[in-house]
């Protein structure tokens, strides 16, 4: 009788645990679906939304809009990246080697997500003539503690949030055939067409970095983000000179 009672409740046990794994698998499987779908389509370039809790020189403030990336300092007018900048960053393969111009910026898109566009242009110093762009889109932005730092590099400041958020959709485009030979290089992008834009899910990490706004216009004309190098491993203590970046609007 006892072997007969715990053959059942082993029979039971292997059913209950087959039917969890089903149900979580089923989960996964919707999870991803829902993803592609949200991918399958054009990113949101369009500010909207505000990121909140970030410290900053006047308390804690917000960050909304539509930051540009500074290079070493500038502010160029409308966020058009020229002359020995566009050189470096091809170097650095960050953009393609056709390009005269270049802009990237950080978009803030909702209260919990933001994209990162880079835009590369073909005419010189005007930031006219697009000849392709690649951006990411991040979700589930995440405000944690706020930090001091020790010998934070010039120009970051000596303070900065924890913040961690996700990369969800990659959006891309080549105008010309060696932007998209640009993109094809990439590799998370296969199947680049010129003319034509890729949307697909981006890789699902999540990154932890540090993030501080300088607001304080007695100094300055422009507000001033600053976003520390992401990692998906760890919150970085300090920000770096060589993988961060000093964003204005």
């Amino acid at each position: 009788m006892k072997e007969v009672i715990m053959k059942k409740l082993l029979f039971w046990m292997v059913l209950i645990v087959g039917i969890i794994a089903v149900i979580g698998a089923c989960k996964k499987s919707d999870d991803s679906t829902t993803t592609a779908a949200a991918c399958s389509s054009s990113l949101s370039t369009t500010a909207s939304g505000t990121l909140t809790g970030l410290k900053t020189t006047m308390g804690v403030d917000n960050v909304t809009g539509t930051y540009n990336l500074s290079w070493q300092g500038a502010t160029p007018t409308a966020g058009c990246i020229s002359s020995g900048a566009v050189t470096e960053m091809i170097g650095y393969g960050g953009i393609p080697s056709d390009s005269l111009n270049f802009k990237n910026q950080l978009i803030v898109t909702s209260s919990t997500s933001f994209t990162e566009l880079v835009t590369y242009y073909s005419d010189n110093n005007s930031c006219a003539t697009v000849s392709g762009y690649h951006a990411t889109s991040y979700t589930n932005f995440t405000v944690g503690d706020n930090i001091t730092i020790v010998d934070a590099p010039t120009p970051y400041p000596d303070y900065g949030t924890k913040v961690s958020y996700k990369a969800t959709c990659f959006m891309a485009k080549g105008v010309t055939d060696t932007a998209t030979a640009f993109l094809n290089s990439m590799s998370t992008v296969s199947g680049a067409v010129t003319g034509t834009e890729l949307n697909q899910e981006d890789n699902g990490d999540t990154y932890y970095n540090i993030m501080a706004v300088n607001d304080n216009h007695t100094s300055s004309v422009y507000d001033w983000l600053f976003v520390g190098p992401k990692s998906t491993s760890a919150y970085p203590d300090n920000y770096s000179s060589s993988s961060g970046d000093v964003m204005w609007q």
